[in-house]
């Protein structure tokens, strides 16, 4: 009896760790690129077509590259523009191959054609990559093809034979993806609260700057996460209101927003904290608070990632139970001129204890639980909505303009070199810088580290594996395993995923007894593709961020200010998380990550490129905690009644509203720096620290936050200068 106990527990155990492979993203994706690539290697094999591997394979890579995640409708739909891109892409190759003047003229305008097309929405960006990528695997066979209809069909049959596949894997699991990208949030989520939780570790004379930059990134990342998470439901929604089948996700999605606000929100400084409660065991109490409820959004992310109900546990519960405590014992020892600090300990207590309340609200029996349903629907709808965003990047202003010119001259280039000089095999440079050439400069340098560390990897690794496996069945297997690794680790690492499709390169043309003979060509036609991106993004309309640092500021500066504006009209009506309120705070958030990102790119540049390093950080520290004080304010929304409260309250806004505006304006270059707008309203100062010195007001909170705000905006206004002097330089 108790053997067959322990059989039972033994193979539960087995399949819930089955279970909990099968729902990784990457490994469920590694699965369905498994059977497209056993399936057009089986019917070469099988039928003994070796003609046929290569460009079935390269059809399955293409289509696998252009799809985006949608709903089984829209599957289809994009299926359909998919391959009527690819069958365009791939017969105007074979027809205008032996025209060279025509094929590059061909090659040019379809390039910046394809690439306009990512205006319309993320979607055509990759069908546009794609159907670019199926034209250079047509150009890589089309001298050995025997027609013009020979390499379009093989490779238009791997693609419909993947998107077959794919739209049957989505229909037979339709809210996977949702599950995916719901749960990555959370582990984002997790992230940033450990982040967090480092600031409440006392140190003396903490400087809070370096953990702000750190929290700044993970910012970014979460915004990123609940972006995707947001694009998701979106794809299964009818003009944002999301299918009934959705309801329960689109509930945690909410709810994980709200947390995601509570959570980048600050109400105080830390080296105040540090330094009042640097020998009590307060803070602590809120590190370990923060650690264990980051702990408790992991176990959501694996809940919702096995379609499990989130049963909240009482780990948190007890860690909220004895910070409770600790703060009563604080409160009976702290001195009366210290209590302004107890508030703020209370504000932020107050915080955490709601984020712990919705956690334990998650779960998938609480659908409809929130008042409202609605995404902010960001999608063109009709060709004359889509064709009007074409329109609207034709500037040089628009980095998708510059990159479209920039990558169809580079690509018309490399195809003339490749005419002029007769290199062997020399379409893989077009690959190469297909590949390599991103749309800044930052981004275009580590794509070119990773594919030359990873062609020299594959090179090294596959010329021996073609010595120990000569027969064709086993060198079959390696291209399935080389091809579902590569796609299984290009987005986590580019270099290995380089490494395996150059292994799977090698053993393809192998078949046809070429594939030794391709082992200096390939290298050789990836440092030439990567030496043309480098010199296209670094002299063809380049995106310095350095010449552009101080528009991101603007626009940062200006998404803050309509969100606080927002968080404030709340003050008078109530909390209400509507729709123009939601994508305020959406937008702020996506300006801050925006931002961070830029500075990062800056770092990465060439050092005469880079200007003002630490004012830039300083710049991204105090927005960042201009976005957690504003938080703050939209965390604790509710109305306030009484008249002359919400005149100061009001006042204070109005001020801070003015300066906002003013730095946007001084920072996007529309108006002139002028002293007299930018100086500081003495009355108004006094008149809030007269407030944060009165005790059990219940909107102290509330004057707190934009006292907070107030006090940045000298060094603002300063940075700010300093900017516009270095960009008109």
């Amino acid at each position: 009896m108790v053997i067959k106990n322990e059989r039972k527990t033994i193979t539960v155990q087995l399949l819930s760790q089955l279970h909990l492979y099968w729902v990784n993203k990457t490994i469920n994706y590694g699965l369905l690129i498994l059977v497209a690539l056993v399936g057009v290697v089986s019917v070469s094999w099988f039928y003994s077509i070796d003609s046929s591997v290569i460009p079935l394979i390269l059809g399955v890579i293409a289509a696998a590259l252009s799809e985006t995640d949608d709903s089984v409708l829209g599957r289809i739909k994009a299926t359909f523009i998919t391959l009527v891109c690819f069958a365009i892409a791939s017969f105007s190759i074979e027809l205008l191959f032996s025209m060279p003047i025509l094929f590059a003229i061909g090659l040019c305008i379809s390039t910046f054609g394809f690439i306009m097309l990512g205006a319309i929405s993320a979607s055509y960006a990759s069908i546009a990559f794609g159907s670019l990528l199926v034209a250079i695997y047509t150009m890589l066979g089309a001298e050995q093809s025997s027609n013009i209809w020979q390499q379009p069909i093989w490779m238009l049959s791997g693609s419909i034979w993947y998107f077959i596949l794919s739209i049957t894997w989505s229909a037979l699991w339709p809210q996977q993806p949702v599950q995916q990208s719901l749960a990555n949030v959370f582990i984002h989520l997790a992230n940033y609260l450990e982040s967090r939780s480092q600031l409440f570790h006392p140190v003396t004379g903490l400087d809070p700057q370096p953990y702000r930059i750190k929290q700044a990134a993970l910012n970014a990342a979460t915004v990123t996460a609940l972006n995707q998470c947001k694009t998701t439901l979106l794809n299964r929604s009818k003009r944002g209101h999301v299918q009934s089948s959705s309801d329960e996700f689109l509930n945690i999605y909410f709810l994980a927003q709200d947390i995601h606000e509570r959570i980048s929100s600050s109400h105080y400084r830390y080296q105040e904290l540090c330094e009042q409660f640097g020998r009590s065991d307060i803070l602590f109490r809120f590190k370990h608070l923060l650690e264990t409820q980051a702990q408790a959004c992991k176990q959501v992310a694996k809940s919702i990632q096995l379609g499990k109900e989130y049963v909240h546990t009482g780990q948190s519960l007890l860690a909220l139970d004895e910070l409770v405590c600790s703060l009563e014992h604080l409160k009976t020892e702290i001195k009366s001129d210290k209590k302004s600090l107890i508030n703020q300990l209370n504000y932020l207590f107050n915080n955490l204890a709601t984020v712990e309340k919705q956690l334990g609200n998650i779960c998938t029996s609480n659908a409809g639980m929130l008042d409202t349903t609605e995404l902010d629907d960001t999608e063109a709808h009709g060709l004359k909505e889509g064709w009007q965003r074409v329109i609207s990047h034709f500037s040089l202003d628009s980095m998708l303009f510059r990159h479209a010119v920039r990558m169809s001259l580079a690509l018309t280039v490399g195809y003339c070199l490749i005419q002029l000089t007769h290199v062997e095999q020399g379409y893989w440079i077009l690959m190469t810088t297909l590949f390599v050439c991103q749309p800044n400069y930052s981004a275009t340098r580590n794509k070119l580290v990773a594919r030359v560390a990873g062609t020299i990897l594959g090179l090294l690794v596959g010329v021996p594996l073609l010595i120990l496996f000569p027969s064709q069945e086993s060198q079959l297997l390696l291209i399935v395993i080389s091809g579902v690794a590569f796609f299984m680790l290009r987005l986590a690492n580019y270099g290995y995923a380089t490494g395996f499709i150059t292994i799977l390169v090698l053993f393809c043309f192998h078949q046809h007894g070429d594939g030794y003979a391709i082992v200096i060509p390939r290298l050789t036609d990836t440092l030439i593709g990567c030496a043309l991106a480098v010199l296209s993004v670094t002299f063809i309309l380049p995106d310095w961020q350095s010449k552009r640092l101080h528009k991101v500021m603007a626009g940062t500066i200006q998404a803050n200010q309509e969100y606080l504006a927002q968080i404030i009209g709340q003050y008078r009506i109530g909390k209400k998380d509507s729709l123009p309120y939601r994508i305020a705070r959406r937008k702020a958030h996506n300006h801050d990550a925006k931002l961070n990102n830029a500075i990062s790119s800056m770092l990465i540049e060439p050092g005469r490129y880079r200007t003002a390093t630490d004012e830039s950080f300083r710049f991204l520290t105090l927005s960042h905690a201009l976005l957690s004080y504003a938080s703050a304010l939209g965390a604790h929304r509710t109305r306030i009644s009484e008249a002359g409260t919400h005149k100061l309250i009001l006042d204070a806004h109005k001020v801070i509203h003015h300066h906002l505006e003013i730095l946007t304006k001084l920072l996007d270059g529309s108006e002139h720096y002028d002293s007299q707008n930018n100086s500081i309203d003495l009355d108004l100062k006094s008149r809030l620290e007269e407030w944060r010195d009165q005790d059990n007001s219940e909107v102290k909170m509330v004057l707190e936050q934009l006292y907070l705000i107030y006090r940045m905006l000298p060094e603002l206004h300063s940075l700010a200068k300093k900017f516009v002097i270095r960009a008109k330089n």
